[in-house]
């Protein structure tokens, strides 16, 4: 959060900042000085990670929806708005105490002292849903205690974030609190969220009041979150004996799962809590909570198992469901949370960190701690995932079709391997199989994977050689990603990026003949759901479903929209798995474009920020002055442009314009800047003074410039000769005519080519042996190449005319290496300087940081708290919701 200083100078001429009051999930609380009308206030800041999800403007325009609320227990909004990146709103300041506070002191409250609170709120709540406002954030945190009597705060503030986010709070994994106080229709993501909705949670406030705990506890999130929505909630009488029976009545009816069963108004929530005659089947209730403790254990698998049968008969059939089925075909989604210092790795790289089992009862995931990142497993009804012996290094999981086993890939060994979701030995596969990405078990026994040049590759699950699949027409410029086997093994989807992935394509290859068949134009990964669709994203972060028969490969119909938002990897696919058979689904949000910041680093790791402001950069690069740096930035919409920041003046300025381009590089005397865009590679003054002129036109998208110390070259890489099947290094000259010369051409893929600031040398990566390595060889001269990094290693760059640096694919850090140059070419020292975990590199088809000409710092993308690092989302049961909206399409026919 941000420093009082750093508010007081944001908030100057209207507020003064005196102290930190406390911090929440949403906000951090600040004492201030209204400085124009002389009284204390306090000022909400919201968290980063959250303001980063919302856009400041609607984000303002929603929350003035509020502030005209006049009622005696709804604590008032004084004044809300951004300020230096800040988005903040203004409340009065009143001593008192939360119901938490209290709870936390005193665990309960007195029976006539939680009623009359709760017919107070109940008050305030019904004021405002006769205005159109609902809170959705009812909890103990967000009641204030003053002189005994309650006011409700931050009112419609969760709205406002929703409605500011749109829509998207649920899919980025950001909670508005913590789940005990949501209502089942909260829980479950639906969209229609009702006045009800608040007396759920009210009812949960008060429960807790006078039971001690909310109505419904677990040992995480997603525990809670599946009995919010199975369990019913236990008499409060039998926790407390004192409370009446219309009071414990009253609850019973306002803890209904399904908002039509609760009171139709929270007037008659209040007004049931006052009549002291009032019942509503509370033996029933009880009797049913009794009959709860053997099934409870058992419910989240059954929930999950169940839903296969919803696929086929909710969405091939129609709608014929009995009492259980309606109750269970409930989509659910929630975040995934991991124990401890756990987290999901967030390696460029590891395209597919996580599968599920085909049941949907569990979880493959790549974890990553202090000790390095192994595979684990977890049940959906188990505490904590379970680390498997043996898959250190492990990558890309997934599941056999019993579910019995999970393969995976191994870096930096490069070998295709099996091990059982219970543990013990891990079988070896087949070797040297390079760098997988995906891989899928066909129900005969065979293992499609993608190659270290993205071509189709088959293993039997049993172990031996891998064969490639030929495909027709061939095509030395397509590139394979996210296979996925159909029912019966005949067919497998995978995305097709054509012409160097310009343009990507969902296909089906026949597995016997290797001819390809287009499904989705622009589509990427892609699976068969048994209830006759085709699940498939899309470049825009999007998920659809259409009608599909994977026999004919016949896609027929309109497509069903799922999900947006999601997060993109490396390869331009999504993080996401489905398990088909089951109706489960878990990916990774996307959030906003807001997802990170630019930093400079030492040798010795001590960090500054350069530019604070938060943004989806990549490929920052310094002026040769280090004044200024220009920067590819993404917007929303998916389109990249190339902005150049100044330092000195601390403003960005556009520098490229309509269409796509990334990936800059200077000129030495800084006056122009070199990127890729539509038909190859462009150059235009820094200052933006003239249009880009083409210095080089092609097709291929993976171009990866950098300018020569002298200023006559530019280096590009990508698989620019049709005759080669993998990418070489190339010289383009600047002036002259600009004619392609060759200058690293190996069997691999060789890339990022960067010359020694005396023109003699040229370091790259190629993955030519074993992974992905540093060499170098003289540029433009005879002589042959030497190995620089110990191991895997990506991204050089030169920092003299003897040194380089480059990131370690082992050790993930930056590395500085020494060299002994002449006859003979020697590695002098290899010094680690720091981690280089905490920053957006380690890819090998592109730099995303830059170091200045004397090695003194580091230019690097921090990633923030947003989508990088947020929880999974699991979903089960989505398939009853592409019923839903398949029924709702076809009644707009």
């Amino acid at each position: 959060m941000p420093t009082t200083d750093r508010l007081n100078s944001a908030l100057a001429g209207r507020y003064r900042i005196e102290r930190e009051l406390g911090a929440g999930g949403m906000a951090t609380v600040y004492l201030a000085e209204d400085l124009k009308h002389d009284r204390k206030v306090a000022i909400k800041v919201l968290k980063p990670e959250l303001a980063a999800v919302l856009g400041a403007e609607r984000f303002v325009v929603e929350i003035k929806t509020t502030a005209a609320l006049q009622h005696p227990h709804i604590l008032p909004l004084f004044d809300s708005g951004t300020a230096d990146g800040f988005l903040f709103y203004v409340m009065p300041y009143i001593q008192g105490e939360t119901i938490r506070e209290k709870l936390n002191r005193e665990s309960q409250f007195g029976v006539d002292e939680a009623v009359r609170i709760a017919r107070e709120v109940a008050d305030a709540l019904d004021y405002a849903h006769r205005h159109g406002v609902i809170h959705r954030d009812i909890k103990p945190e967000n009641i204030l205690l003053h002189d005994g009597r309650a006011m409700v705060m931050d009112f419609g503030i969760a709205l406002a974030v929703s409605a500011a986010a749109g829509g998207r709070m649920t899919e980025t994994g950001l909670s508005l609190g913590t789940p005990h106080y949501m209502s089942p229709e909260q829980a479950t993501a639906d969209k229609d969220i009702t006045a009800r909705s608040d007396q759920y949670s009210l009812a949960c406030v008060l429960y807790e009041m006078l039971g001690g705990s909310p109505p419904h506890m677990g040992g995480n999130a997603q525990q809670i979150i599946m009995r919010i929505i199975t369990d019913a909630a236990r008499p409060v009488t039998d926790l407390r004996k004192s409370v009446p029976p219309n009071v414990d009545a009253a609850l019973a009816r306002a803890l209904e799962k399904v908002p039509a069963d609760r009171f139709e108004s929270t007037k008659a929530f209040a007004d049931a809590l006052g009549a002291s005659g009032f019942t509503y089947s509370t033996h029933t209730r009880a009797h049913a909570y009794a009959g709860q403790g053997a099934q409870r254990s058992r419910r989240p698998a059954l929930i999950a198992a169940s839903a296969a049968m919803l696929v086929l008969v909710g969405v091939a059939g129609g709608a014929a469901f009995g009492k259980r089925g309606h109750e269970e075909r409930s989509v659910v989604r929630f975040p995934l949370a991991l124990p401890g210092s756990l987290r999901i790795t967030t390696n460029i790289n590891d395209d597919a960190p996580f599968a599920l089992s085909p049941d949907g009862k569990m979880i493959a995931m790549v974890l990553i701690d202090s000790t390095g990142s192994r595979l684990y497993v977890q049940s959906f009804d188990a505490l904590a995932p379970v680390p498997l012996a043996g898959t250190e290094g492990a990558v890309a999981p997934f599941f056999a079709p019993d579910g019995k086993s999970i393969g995976f890939s191994t870096r930096p060994a490069f070998a295709m391997k099996k091990v059982a979701t219970t543990g013990g030995p891990v079988t070896t596969l087949a070797k040297d199989v390079g760098n997988v990405e995906a891989g899928s078990w066909g129900d005969d026994n065979r293992i499609v994977f993608t190659t270290q040049a993205a071509r189709l590759a088959r293993v039997s699950s049993t172990g031996g050689a891998s064969s490639q699949i030929p495909v027709q027409p061939a095509d030395s410029l397509n590139y394979f990603y996210w296979p996925s086997v159909l029912p019966g093994s005949k067919y497998v989807l995978a995305e097709l990026c054509g012409s160097y992935c310009n343009k990507h394509d969902l296909v089906a290859v026949e597995v016997a003949t290797g001819k390809i068949t287009v499904l989705e134009p622009n589509g990427t990964r892609g699976w068969y759901a048994p209830s006759g669709h085709l699940v498939y994203g899309t470049q825009d972060r999007s998920v659809f479903a259409v009608r599909f028969n994977p026999r004919t490969l016949a896609v027929s119909g309109e497509p069903i929209p799922l999900l947006q938002g999601l997060e993109e990897t490396a390869r331009h696919g999504l993080r996401l798995s489905i398990a088909s058979a089951s109706g489960s689904m878990v990916y990774r949000p996307g959030g906003s474009a807001a997802s990170g910041r630019i930093v400079a680093v030492d040798r010795n790791g001590r960090e500054r920020t350069v530019i604070a402001k938060l943004g989806n950069y990549t490929n920052p690069r310094w002026s040769p002055d280090r004044k200024r740096i220009a920067i590819q930035f993404r917007s929303d919409d998916g389109v990249s442009q190339i902005w150049i920041y100044d330092g000195a003046q601390e403003t960005f300025t556009q520098l490229t314009r309509e269409g796509d381009h990334s990936r800059p590089t200077w000129s030495p005397d800084g006056k122009m800047i070199a990127f890729v865009g539509a038909g190859g590679l462009w150059s235009m003054p820094a200052d933006g003074s003239s249009p880009p002129d083409t210095v080089l036109a092609t097709a291929d998208g993976g171009l990866a410039p950098n300018w020569t110390r002298d200023g006559k070259w530019i280096t590009i890489d990508g698989a620019l000769v049709r005759t080669s099947p993998s990418e070489d290094v190339y010289a383009v000259p600047v002036t002259g005519k600009r004619v392609l010369q060759p200058v690293v051409t190996t069997q691999g893929n060789d890339q990022l080519g960067a010359v020694s600031p005396d023109g003699k040398w040229i370091a790259y990566n190629s993955d030519e042996s074993d992974g992905y390595k540093v060499y170098i060889r003289p540029f433009q001269a005879p002589g042959g190449r030497y190995l620089i990094s110990k191991g895997l290693g990506v991204e050089p760059l030169w920092i003299s005319n003897t040194a380089l640096v480059y990131v370690d694919g082992d050790a993930h850090a930056m590395v500085l290496a020494e060299l002994q140059l002449g006859a003979a070419v020697q590695v002098a020292s290899r010094t680690r300087l720091f981690d280089a975990d905490p920053y957006s590199v380690r890819s090998n088809s592109v730099w995303n940081y830059d170091v200045a000409r004397d090695g003194s710092e580091f230019l690097f993308v921090r990633p923030e708290q947003n989508a990088v690092t947020l929880p999974p989302i699991v979903v089960l049961n989505w398939a009853s919701e592409i019923a839903r909206k398949a029924a709702e399409q076809g009644g707009r026919k």
